[in-house]
């Protein structure tokens, strides 16, 4: 079995045609059918249903399709990174953040890097922070600085830094300071928050401080960006809790209570990196 032979058994799963996927792979009908024919006897199963109108996968097909289709890609995605290695084109990285850093932390670290390797291409992203390792254990992004905290012998983290939480409210909201936050001041309030998961560093943050004031929130909308967050708080459906460093976006038709509570910052990257460019930018970091 091959990965060649595997490429083929996807590509002919998603279309389904063997002339359609025949000219795909670049190959002729008669050698992929061939290469399909090998894998099923090596398997020693049906991988599709044939007939003169149509193709289709069978159950055991089906199940290999979903099983090999994230290992293929994880594979070309490992590949690519160790020819980058190899070649020394290694000249960009991309980094996942929260939007809470875009205007302190990541223009002072990007500063430092555009002084110290001004050919260093950097890519910024956000994803769901359900995403963020899977993404870093992929070749997908290569920092990933994150509210939550991970463990696991592939990766290694640090702590960066705490930021103050911030409770977040219109600007003709009636809560006006600290002193104004109560369990009758907070019970009646729609939510707006960060999709959250049990366990989690930031999660129980959040808990705590609805634990205080003795009630559950009533959460309306849930959204892992803070821009859309501070958006919809301006459009009055909502109030928030988010890092005080939003703040610094100076975004109008909102105001920030900052509140005796701290949320940390972390910063994740795989153990053992071989890229000389990313070693170089968490020298700058860590």
């Amino acid at each position: 079995m091959t990965t060649q032979q595997i490429e083929y058994f996807l590509q002919l799963s998603e279309e389904l045609h063997y002339w359609r996927t025949s000219y795909k792979v670049n190959a002729t009908q008669s050698v992929l059918s061939r290469q399909i024919k090998a894998l099923e006897d090596e398997l020693q199963l049906q991988l599709f249903k044939r007939s003169n109108r149509k193709v289709e996968l069978t159950p055991a097909g089906k199940f290999l399709q979903q099983q090999w289709k994230p290992l293929i890609e994880r594979l070309k995605a490992a590949a690519l990174y160790a020819r980058k290695i190899h070649q020394g084109e290694g000249g960009s990285i991309a980094i996942n953040h929260p939007g809470s850093i875009s205007h302190d932390l990541l223009p002072e670290l990007l500063s430092r890097v555009a002084a110290s390797y001004p050919d260093v291409k950097v890519e910024l992203v956000q994803v769901k922070h359900t995403r963020e390792i899977e993404m870093l254990k992929s070749f997908e992004v290569d920092l990933c600085f994150s509210r939550h905290k991970y463990e696991g012998e592939l990766l290694s983290s640090k702590l960066i830094r705490e930021d103050s939480l911030a409770l977040v409210v219109p600007e003709a909201h009636p809560i006006l300071t600290l002193a104004g936050i109560s369990t009758k001041s907070l019970q009646d309030e729609r939510f707006i928050l960060s999709t959250l998961t049990d366990g989690e560093t930031f999660q129980m943050k959040i808990d705590e401080l609805f634990s205080t004031y003795h009630f559950k929130p009533n959460v309306r909308f849930e959204s892992d960006f803070g821009s859309v967050i501070l958006s919809l708080v301006k459009k009055g459906l909502g109030i928030s809790v988010i890092p005080y460093s939003y703040s610094m976006m100076n975004h109008s038709g909102v105001r920030f209570i900052e509140l005796p509570y701290r949320v940390p910052l972390y910063l994740h990257w795989r153990r053992d990196e071989e890229n000389a460019v990313i070693r170089n930018v968490l020298d700058l970091i860590v």
